[in-house]
């Protein structure tokens, strides 16, 4: 006990500060070091698409960099989270030490250099003097005490360096000098999380309920803080409806890149996937990297946010061109049938060409923000055959996540428009009749199957701002009128039906069409070309009228 009586006496919380404060300080230039290198190295040649043997070399080397950025970010952000709280710990403990130190001075108390209390030396006349043996009694008491407070507190003191060595000891100092070995990140990030556990630590993080609620609280974090909650908790963090989206791509990049790297360096068996689905679900993860990492090399306004990821299943992914936060005119767009993982890329070459759409639309100096949606459970089958269920079940989580956006944006209020596509506008018509609506300025339903309700003035906004449109030749439009909803292109469901010049299911945002031109210009909040209503025609009189019969366009 001497070793650590004395120790303790002699402790100094402002020796492991400062260490945590040089670990915090690395991980925060790691993490610099990382973007820069993403936006000003490994996206630009990206873009550039540059390909072959040396190419194949050199972003290999490039990605082992940004790796060991990474892990130094995280491992650097917990060594520093154990520094500080190994030292609050023992300078409480120290702190207590010393209070008890104070109280045996007063009692005159002695304390020997072990930390043992001592009583004071007994006059020979008090043996008889039964005052004196009561206070001797009193004064016995109060030792025991004092030896308790004192062993309480060189016993919080051990512990707390324990649990330091202990959590100090999972991090790994010769990440810089190993060869690259799959599922480093994957491991750095399970050491981070067993760190806390060392530490006994169980910190707050709010529930994905309330995206004010979540916004108010990181905005009460100090940047130590939140740069601590970002390494050591990104998937918890990178889900947050409300806070600021740089905050939540910075989080989902890093929960992208340690899941990634545990595909390649894990084993399907135990994992309850086949072989098949695990290269699928790695292939999909892959794909959207190198998507991501191509548009950092582009200019500002064409930057993608990566604001959520969910490998699980067929996957979700949503993806901003732009940030929402800043921009003027913000659009989301719900995919729809058989949209996964996998279908990312594709997806956000349609939010580009529609952000460029809008652009083109859009007053001078104007920004625009377009966001693909996989939110929810895209249905795999026929759309003849599908219910509501998918749609329903994803209606609060839409909701929830432009109510996210609108609070992320502050008192900047972002033009919002809410477009589906396919079964997505099913799932947007869900979402929108739901609860207090979407909070949209404008929706647009393309290429709709119906959206669950028989009414624009169901969707908890304006019908004048409700824009339905179909090419021609579409088939999904045979789909309508069955369990979906009626079909909204005819005139009893109100809204708007806008000009479309493409062909089949998927052209609607073919360059220089006019289909494009339109969408963007209503994400611009402008009026988009429209043409009448149609109406129901009965070829049996008598007999009901078939649900899709229509008159000519």
């Amino acid at each position: 006990m001497t070793g650590t009586f004395a120790l303790l006496r002699q402790f100094d919380p402002a020796s492991l500060h400062d260490a945590a404060r040089a670990w915090r300080q690395l991980a925060a230039e790691s993490e610099e070091a990382d973007t820069r290198h993403r936006s000003q190295v490994n996206g630009p040649l990206r873009h550039a698409r540059w390909e072959g043997r040396d190419a194949d070399g050199a972003f290999y080397a490039m990605e082992r960099n940004e790796e060991i950025l990474q892990i130094l970010k995280v491992e650097g952000e917990a060594a520093s989270l154990t520094l500080d709280t190994v030292s609050e710990r023992m300078n409480q403990a120290r702190t207590n030490l010393l209070n008890a130190l104070h109280r045996a001075e007063e009692w005159g108390l002695p304390v020997s250099s072990d930390g043992t209390v001592e009583m004071p030396p007994q006059d020979p006349g008090e043996q008889h003097d039964p005052d004196a043996r009561t206070a001797r009694q009193n004064t016995a008491i109060l030792r025991g005490q004092l030896q308790e407070r004192i062993d309480r507190a060189l016993a919080d003191a051990r512990e707390a360096s324990d649990q330091g060595a202990r959590a100090l000891g999972r991090l790994d100092a010769n990440i810089l000098a190993r060869p690259r070995v799959f599922g480093a990140a994957a491991e750095s990030a399970q050491d981070a999380k067993d760190v806390t556990e060392d530490l006994g630590l169980t910190e707050y993080i709010p529930a994905n309920k309330d995206p004010q609620q979540a916004a108010d609280w990181w905005k009460s974090l100090t940047p130590e803080q939140q740069h601590g909650y970002l390494a050591l908790h990104p998937e918890e963090i990178g889900r947050l409806d409300g806070l600021p989206s740089t905050v939540r791509d910075e989080a989902n990049r890093l929960v992208l890149e340690q899941q990634l790297d545990a595909l390649k360096a894990g084993d399907p068996r135990g994992t309850g996937i086949t072989y098949e689905e695990y290269n699928q679900r790695e292939a999909a993860m892959r794909g959207l990297k190198q998507r991501l990492d191509r548009q950092d090399g582009e200019p500002e306004a064409k930057r993608l946010f990566l604001l959520g990821l969910d490998p699980e299943g067929d996957g979700r992914a949503i993806v901003a061109m732009g940030n929402p936060d800043t921009a003027d005119h913000t659009a989301v767009l719900v995919p729809g049938t058989a949209t996964t993982l996998e279908s990312m890329p594709g997806q956000i070459e349609r939010i580009d060409r529609l952000q460029s759409s809008a652009l083109g639309s859009a007053q001078p100096g104007q920004s625009v923000s377009v966001i693909s949606w996989l939110g929810y459970d895209a249905p795999e089958v026929d759309l003849s055959v599908a219910g509501r269920g998918r749609a329903e079940d994803g209606a609060a989580d839409m909701r929830q996540f432009t109510q996210g956006t609108r609070v992320a944006q502050g008192d900047h209020r972002s033009h919002l428009t809410v477009i589906g596509h396919s079964y997505g506008t099913t799932a947007v018509g869900a979402a929108a009749a739901g609860g207090q609506g979407l909070g949209a300025d404008d929706i647009v339903a393309i290429a709709s199957p119906g959206l669950t309700t028989g009414n624009a003035a169901d969707l908890h906004m304006d019908p004048k701002h409700v824009w339905v449109g179909a090419a021609r030749d579409d088939n999904i439009r045979a789909a309508t009128d069955l369990t979906l909803g009626p079909d909204p292109m005819y005139e009893g469901f109100g809204g708007n039906n806008i000009k479309i010049d493409t062909s089949g299911h998927s052209g609607y945002w073919d360059p220089d069409s006019q289909s494009l031109q339109n969408q963007g210009r209503i994400i611009a909040g402008q009026l988009p070309e429209t043409v009448p209503k149609e109406r129901r025609i009965d070829p049996n009189p008598g007999n009901g009228i078939g649900p899709n019969t229509r008159s000519p366009r």
